[in-house]
């Protein structure tokens, strides 16, 4: 799992990781906390591919919490006052992975990213892990987690949890096509 490529993410029971407008205030509720073990998950990480959007809601409000790690954001427009160690690039999942190694991400890569995103990594076989928190609240629309993979994507349990909050904490691996 040192170099593998997880998608990491909290998501509604229903499936969608925000709001149709992007907004995910649904998660205030829900922080990240000590239950889910998300520093732990940050320090295990050697870079970020992010999609734009993602991109654009962590710069929200001009903070960036991601300078420790290179960060390749998939995007064809350009980025205006990037942090340092970001870069935009346009081009296939194996492109965006080829420039952060080329960057010095030597292990495990976060892709931070939509449904449109995923899906693209899931075809092209470069997902290993799907860990996610699955919180209790039914948004009934939205920006879906996988997109439109257009065909069946088993998995793999590692683990499943229930979190003190009510949410669910689990990992997946991608089974890869016999």
């Amino acid at each position: 799992m040192s170099n593998d490529v997880i998608y990491m993410f909290a998501m509604s029971l229903d499936g969608f990781i925000a709001r149709p407008d992007g907004a995910f205030d649904w998660l205030d509720n829900y922080p990240a906390d000590a239950d889910y073990d998300f520093d732990s998950f940050l320090d295990s990480l050697s870079g970020i591919v992010m999609g734009r959007g993602s991109y654009e809601a962590a710069r929200g409000g001009g903070r960036w919490d991601y300078g420790r790690w290179p960060v390749t954001v998939a995007t064809s427009r350009a980025i205006e006052d990037a942090p340092e160690g970001v870069q935009a690039l346009s081009g296939s999942p194996a492109d965006l992975l080829a420039n952060l190694r080329e960057r010095g991400a030597a292990g495990r890569i976060w892709l931070f990213g939509g449904g449109d995103l995923v899906q693209q990594f899931l075809r092209d076989g470069l997902l290993d892990t799907i860990e996610i928190g699955t919180i209790p609240v039914i948004l009934g629309k939205g920006l879906p987690a996988f997109g439109h993979p257009g065909r069946d994507v088993w998995l793999d349990l590692d683990f499943a949890k229930p979190l003190a909050n009510g949410a669910i904490h689990s990992r997946y691996r991608v089974k890869r096509d016999a």
